[in-house]
């Protein structure tokens, strides 16, 4: 008796939810035993509505012919989520005024610098703003390869070329005035003797820049004053001659004596000269003699003078004296 009232019971509920969902079977007809009026459950896509999860749906989707189930029921979530249709569906004469996904422009954001870094590595063309200027001025058309790479003079090279007269060829001819602001750097804020003499001569010879003999001066003394002694040796020869400034012997000797005493050939050769001509004391003969014919002296035309000077200045020194600074080498 109990299972009857059961099946009853079930019989009576599938009868309700048919009613309700209009899938009863029409006046005077019956449903084949074994299949479902209901036009909805005949549809492969028919979700029930227990299946919609969203709190925007508040009744099931009705069916409208042309659209299945699973359309209708994308639709009305779509709705719920106000989310506007896409282009060329059934409902583009909607009153859907929901914002439409193209709307929104996309979000521009830049790669990470490790991206950078690895695109870069792997052979990928730098972006323009990570170029240098001096890079993007370069023309294309132009052979790197024929672009000379000038280097700035070590201090050591500079003293070499000045003490062979060949600092301002080098600068000018050679280097084409192409370090004239590195040099003037050198020799302004960093104060290096060797750019200092560098500097002024350029500016007394008016070399790759403008002439300007009072500031040649000011930095030759600068040079000197830090006891560079080709610096001493130029000045003395301008005081000698009474060349930029007035002639002044006195002042010519003491500096052409103290480059000579730090062994720079051209101050010595020039100190026997002053010596024979009459300038300095006899007690400086020896001590000249001395550095000058210990020098070594690989130029034949210095060698040469060397030789007639020291020969001169033997004449006025009795024969022990100059035996004796043959013999010992004055420090």
């Amino acid at each position: 008796m109990r299972s009857i009232w059961i099946l009853f019971s079930l019989f009576a509920s599938t009868a309700v939810y048919a009613a309700g969902n209009g899938s009863a079977a029409p006046t005077g007809t019956t449903a084949p035993t074994g299949t479902t009026t209901d036009a909805t459950t005949s549809n492969p896509d028919f979700i029930p509505p227990s299946t919609a999860i969203f709190s925007g749906i508040e009744s099931p989707p009705t069916v409208t012919p042309g659209n299945s189930s699973g359309q209708q029921f994308s639709q009305s979530v779509n709705k719920a989520l106000n989310i506007a249709p896409k282009e060329g569906t059934a409902s583009d004469n909607s009153n859907n005024t929901g914002p439409k996904p193209l709307d929104v422009a996309p979000l521009a954001v830049p790669e990470s610098p490790d991206k950078q870094e690895a695109s870069a590595a792997s052979g990928h063309a730098p972006k323009k703003e990570n170029i240098p200027d001096e890079v993007l001025k370069l023309s294309v058309n132009t052979p790197t390869s024929d672009l000379p790479v000038i280097q700035i003079y070590s201090q050591e090279e500079l003293i070499k070329l000045i003490n062979e007269g060949k600092h301002l060829e080098r600068v000018e001819k050679i280097d084409e005035c192409q370090l004239v602001t590195d040099i003037e750097a050198r020799a302004k804020v960093v104060m290096l003797p060797a750019y200092e003499y560098l500097w002024g001569d350029m500016q007394l010879t008016g070399t790759c820049t403008a002439l300007n003999v009072e500031s040649g001066l000011e930095y030759l003394w600068k040079a000197a004053n830090q006891g560079m002694p080709a610096a001493l040796e130029h000045l003395a020869r301008y005081y000698a001659k009474g060349r930029y400034v007035q002639r002044d012997p006195q002042q010519a000797a003491i500096l052409m004596h103290e480059a000579a005493g730090q062994g720079y050939l051209k101050a010595q050769i020039g100190w026997v000269q002053m010596l024979v001509s009459g300038l300095g004391s006899p007690l400086d003969y020896e001590e000249a003699y001395s550095w000058l014919h210990h020098s070594v002296i690989s130029d034949d035309k210095q060698y040469k003078q060397a030789a007639l000077l020291l020969t001169r200045l033997a004449q006025k020194m009795p024969p022990n004296v100059v035996s004796r600074a043959k013999n010992f080498r004055w420090q």
